[in-house]
């Protein structure tokens, strides 16, 4: 599961299309390449970057300043904040770069202090993959091993005597505590993983949601797992559509 970090637009931020303009002007003035065939970004120090097909979103195996100082550069620009996947959701605001997105943010004031910070955030994500390998939960690809992100075809619940919703349930209690809130969730059965519960998170200020949380007992076993998927993904035949009403 490589580590995704994304520009979210700020109440200052311009249109999508001046931000990507922003982030391509951010690697140039850095003195990195970008491939136009394979959409990588190659820095000045040798690192590589996967770039999203609408310039916002970068896959991350590695970090390096060169790409903190592109990143740094293209939020400021934008007035933009930089998020991440992973337990931290705080999101990063520019010194600088202006803009209100409604919850509470932590300044960062220049490229180091943002490569220590997702540095950090980094770690915590290889870990936790670590960990999910350790229990099953992600193969040797570092792919998800669970139900499908969308319910499909699979029958759903009104009801769920085996507890699974009643645990994943509490998940909101915890989310809402870190300005997330459920839009619309789905309870379904799977042929292979049983009961399975899937929810559509959004953040707040923002006026759609931005991942799919899936929570399941795995079979077997006492334990549950449960996976945070963001819906846009990088190469957009994986991205999910949002659960229907």
């Amino acid at each position: 599961m490589p580590f995704q970090v994304y520009l979210t637009p700020t109440t200052a931020s311009p249109p999508a299309a001046q931000i990507e303009a922003d982030v391509r002007a951010a690697i140039v003035a850095e003195g990195a390449r970008l491939d136009p065939d394979s959409a990588v970004i190659v820095t000045s120090d040798g690192a590589m970057i996967v770039l999203g097909d609408d310039a916002r979103h970068f896959l991350i195996g590695e970090l390096s300043p060169s790409f903190c100082r592109i990143l740094f550069n293209a939020a400021q620009r934008s007035n933009a904040t930089v998020d991440r996947e992973g337990s931290d959701s705080t999101p990063l605001q520019m010194k600088g770069s202006t803009g209100d997105v409604r919850r509470r943010t932590d300044p960062i004031a220049d490229p180091p202090a943002l490569c220590a910070r997702l540095g950090r955030d980094l770690q915590e994500w290889n870990r936790g993959t670590r960990e999910h390998q350790a229990s099953g939960g992600v193969g040797a690809d570092q792919q998800l091993v669970g139900p499908p992100p969308s319910p499909g075809t699979e029958a759903r619940l009104a009801t769920d005597p085996s507890g699974v919703a009643a645990h994943c349930d509490a998940l909101q209690q915890g989310l809402e505590k870190r300005g997330l809130k459920i839009v619309r969730k789905v309870v379904s059965q799977n042929a292979q993983y049983g009961v399975v519960w899937r929810a559509d998170v959004q953040i707040a200020g923002e006026n759609h949601a931005s991942s799919r949380l899936i929570c399941w007992r795995r079979p077997g076993h006492a334990d549950y797992s449960f996976i945070d998927q963001p819906l846009q993904m990088l190469d957009p035949t994986e991205s999910v559509p949002p659960l229907a009403p």
